[in-house]
């Protein structure tokens, strides 16, 4: 036995060596900052045109197509002005209220509510085609900046005196 003492001991000391401990370190993290999550305020949409306009709209077409039982002939009588805006004639208000282009217009003409709506239509689909939409529901050509009526039709004419007549042949959003 003495003599399997020291190998017992050497034994004993090699699995000591062999089962070392791993030394630990400590890293430090830097600090993350916290990060706050706002939720943006919702900006205010602009409106693309104003009450003004779509009110002068409204009776300009009061005066000139109210015995005109197509709102397509309707449409096309806001669509005229906003192709003379478009022209560089002036503005919306600008264009209507001039003398002796739209006689029906007057300030005092009522504004009725579905021809309120149909004006705001044409200036959604009018500004949808400034912004690069195609078929927007244009029912007028932009060359057309003239028109005459009997009371029961408009006739719109791409020059002041003569020039074509409009015939209709656009799709209309407005008839079924």
């Amino acid at each position: 036995m003495s003599k399997l003492l020291p190998v017992l001991l050497l034994s004993l000391v090699l699995l000591s060596s062999c089962s070392a401990k791993p030394e630990t370190e400590i890293i430090e993290l830097p600090e993350l900052p916290v990060l706050e999550v706002t939720t943006p305020e919702p900006t205010p949409t602009v409106p693309l045109w104003s009450e003004e306009e779509v009110d002068v709209l409204a009776k300009m077409v009061w005066g000139e197509a109210r015995g005109v039982p197509s709102d397509t002939e309707k449409a096309a009588c806001v669509w005229c002005a906003l192709n003379r805006v478009d022209q560089g004639y002036g503005s919306i208000t600008t264009v209507i209220t001039a003398p002796y282009q739209f006689i029906g217009y007057d300030a005092d003409n009522p504004i009725d509510d579905e021809i309120k709506a149909l004006c705001e239509d044409v200036l959604t689909r009018w500004y949808a085609e400034k912004d690069g939409e195609t078929n927007t529901g244009r029912v007028l050509p932009s060359d057309y900046l003239w028109f005459s009526g009997d009371g029961k039709h408009n006739y719109f004419r791409n020059a002041y005196k003569g020039g074509e007549t409009w015939d209709w042949s656009l799709p209309s959003p407005y008839e079924t």
